[in-house]
């Protein structure tokens, strides 16, 4: 499956037999340097591993074979790590960077965006996975229509994140008495805070559960509110929120929030890279999902692998990016309610 997606054609990642006239050139600039992946999130959540899955890997595929290292600039729904990536950061090649989901469409609702992701160049997306918003099993009211007396609880990274933006949306649609509680640092510590009874739930991706904290999957201590994006076998009995959306308008608004969940786990480099090197990267990408050792780290990381070709993000943000501006109008004047 992740052969027949990321096949190792030079097609699909924009290359051609010409490519190879640089190698020497991309060995030597490579060789003897440290590659940083840098994560979007805090040590502790899938986003993270997913960083330090990759970081672990592509090095070997990179000609020159340079070091790489995890670099963690979690905080604000990936808005720090992307400002740092596109503004910031050497441009040459040696920062590859993980997109934060939220920080695609967040930033055009609630603030000035700092940052671009269409003029960024994608080396493709490991994971796309469905996200789902849970209360631990204690909590009695564990469906939006059910959250009619007592205030529930869900903690979050902030105003800029997923877990912020998709609770808050859909209690502003449903009417649900559901308080989202910015200032978690990382997914690690909205679980503990939900584990201890800090706060009722918060939203994740189903398969980030399964990864950080299978037990709880598997015992039944999380139950499902509702659940976004893709449709997953174990999900199909948990409220869609497009159930919830009852005119145009409110579903509009849905899929430009939903637009970053059919993109997931994207990795780029800033967008003036130069070519060979872009080329080089794109390839060891493609290299490094096809490795069977990366594979079965996946696997042993509870990681599911659902790709995505460069171009295939690109479509997906720039169908974000071409939303109108009624509806992105509409969305900034209900999270000015927070």
């Amino acid at each position: 499956m992740i052969k027949q997606m990321f096949k190792a054609s030079l097609l699909a990642v924009g290359l051609s037999a010409a490519s190879f006239s640089y190698a020497d050139a991309v060995s030597d600039f490579y060789q003897g340097k440290t590659v940083s992946v840098v994560s979007p999130s805090g040590v502790g959540g899938s986003i993270y591993k997913y960083a330090l899955l990759v970081s672990n890997h592509i090095g070997r595929h990179i000609p020159g074979n340079p070091e790489v290292v995890v670099e963690d600039r979690g905080g604000g729904g990936g808005k720090k790590a992307a400002n740092y990536v596109q503004n910031a950061a050497p441009k040459s090649g040696v920062v590859i960077a993980e997109l934060h989901p939220s920080s695609l469409v967040v930033p055009l609702i609630v603030e000035k965006p700092q940052f671009d992701f269409s003029k960024v160049n994608w080396l493709g997306s490991i994971a796309v996975r469905p996200y789902v918003g849970v209360v631990w099993n204690t909590v009695k009211d564990d469906r939006l229509e059910k959250m009619t007396g007592k205030e529930v609880t869900f903690a979050s990274s902030g105003v800029g994140g997923s877990s912020y933006q998709y609770p808050f949306f859909l209690s502003q649609i449903t009417g649900a008495k559901l308080k989202v509680i910015p200032g978690y640092k990382s997914g690690g510590k909205m679980n503990i805070a939900m584990e201890a009874g800090e706060v009722d739930g918060r939203g994740n991706y189903y398969e980030g559960f399964l990864s950080t904290n299978p037990d709880w999957v598997k015992d039944g201590k999380i139950k499902y509110v509702f659940r976004m994006g893709d449709d997953h076998p174990d999900l199909m009995d948990v409220p869609q929120a497009s159930d919830y959306m009852k005119t145009e308008s409110q579903k509009q608004m849905l899929n430009f929030l939903e637009g970053p969940l059919k993109i997931g786990q994207a990795f780029y480099v800033h967008g003036e890279v130069p070519a060979d090197r872009l080329a080089a990267l794109r390839k060891a990408f493609v290299d490094m999902i096809n490795d069977p050792v990366f594979q079965e780290d996946a696997k042993k990381m509870k990681l599911v692998i659902r790709t995505r070709t460069p171009d295939q993000v690109a479509a997906a943000v720039k169908t974000v990016y071409a939303t109108p501006k009624p509806v992105v109008d509409e969305l900034q004047a209900m999270f000015k309610k927070k």
